[in-house]
């Protein structure tokens, strides 16, 4: 409960940013999911590191063929399974679907997306991750019940997940996208509750257990990381999203000049969006599984401040257009890219 007072509260103070700051400034905030309730502390000092999103690239190139990238956005465990990977041993680079176009083309989708049952199963792969980890390092017997409270963790974050698939999807973008804000909440406190039983666990093993859990996250050549290095740059944002999204809204809404104001703020606002995600855009993977997962964590921040402040900026915006204006804005498409 308080966890959701803290986001209306974000909500409400940015609306009155808008208000009362140039957008530059009220989209300066630095907010996120803070984890409240969980019995595993928030890091702070995961805000400011280099981010990444890699996974097995069969697993998540069938899954995206199946059901897109974005909808990632809406049910959030789709991506547990790639975190999971990228925690362990990130070999391969794949896009973050929660990205600048991604968040934009998921809350202006069409057709209207319903609630699909079968996206809403619990991950799996704790086993066959406490397996690998087991095999590779052959762990003492106070290690091995360390390991298997790490299982029992990422079980746990499986179904803590699951469980908060959602009942519908809004069918209004604005409403959408509060959405999608409490989905990367919920994804973000799910990936929390691994942190402590993978510190431990780390913590406990020698400098030779070390090296060869190391070698499970090597990546196969030099070859293969420059092609790696350019797929996760794909996923960062970039000004020229801004002039996309801004451009679509413009064709389609069609503003009066004395709405040419108030999309100018819109584009203001989103140029800050785009600082924070590029901000925490990839440069290097970490050479620990809880740098990674730490990462992850602020990566996903980004992300849910991202939605948040477009959220808050397209509100403010339609509040300015008329009902077939509004009615226009409400019916884009920009799953189409």
């Amino acid at each position: 409960m308080m966890r959701k007072i803290g986001a209306y509260a974000a909500i409400g103070a940015l609306a009155t940013a808008l208000l009362s700051a140039p957008p530059a400034q009220a989209f300066g905030l630095h907010l996120g999911p803070f984890h409240i309730g969980l019995p595993f502390p928030w890091h702070p000092r995961s805000l400011h590191r280099p981010l990444y999103m890699r996974a097995d690239p069969n697993e998540l190139t069938r899954r995206e063929a199946e059901r897109g990238t974005t909808q990632a956005l809406l049910y959030t465990d789709l991506a547990l399974a790639a975190i999971f990977q990228n925690i362990f041993w990130p070999a391969y680079a794949s896009p973050w679907p929660f990205g600048y176009r991604d968040i934009f083309a998921t809350a202006f989708a069409k057709p209207r997306p319903a609630r699909d049952a079968r996206l809403c199963q619990q991950t799996d792969g704790a086993d066959t991750i406490v397996d690998r980890i087991q095999s590779a390092i052959a762990p003492t017997a106070e290690q091995s019940q360390l390991l298997q409270r790490l299982g029992g963790a990422l079980n746990a974050a499986a179904g803590f997940l699951a469980k908060s698939c959602p009942n519908d999807i809004p069918a209004q973008p604005t409403a959408r996208l509060k959405l999608m804000e409490s989905q990367i909440e919920e994804l973000t406190m799910a990936v929390d509750m691994i942190r402590q039983p993978l510190q431990d666990f780390e913590q406990s093993l020698d400098d030779e257990q070390k090296a060869r859990f190391a070698i499970m996250i090597e990546t196969p050549g030099d070859a293969d990381r420059t092609d790696r290095s350019a797929t996760i740059a794909q996923s960062c944002g970039s000004p020229t999203a801004i002039d996309w999204s801004i451009d679509k809204i413009d064709r389609s809404v069609q503003p009066s000049d004395d709405q040419r104001d108030a999309l100018a703020m819109v584009k203001q606002s989103l140029g800050s969006v785009i600082s924070d995600l590029e901000a925490h855009c990839p440069v290097a993977v970490p050479s620990t599984a809880l740098a990674r997962l730490e990462t992850i964590e602020a990566r996903l921040d980004a992300s849910w401040r991202a939605v948040l402040s477009i959220q808050v900026t397209l509100a403010n915006f339609e509040s300015h257009l008329s009902a077939e204006q509004k009615d226009r804005f409400d019916n884009m498409d920009l799953a189409s890219r």
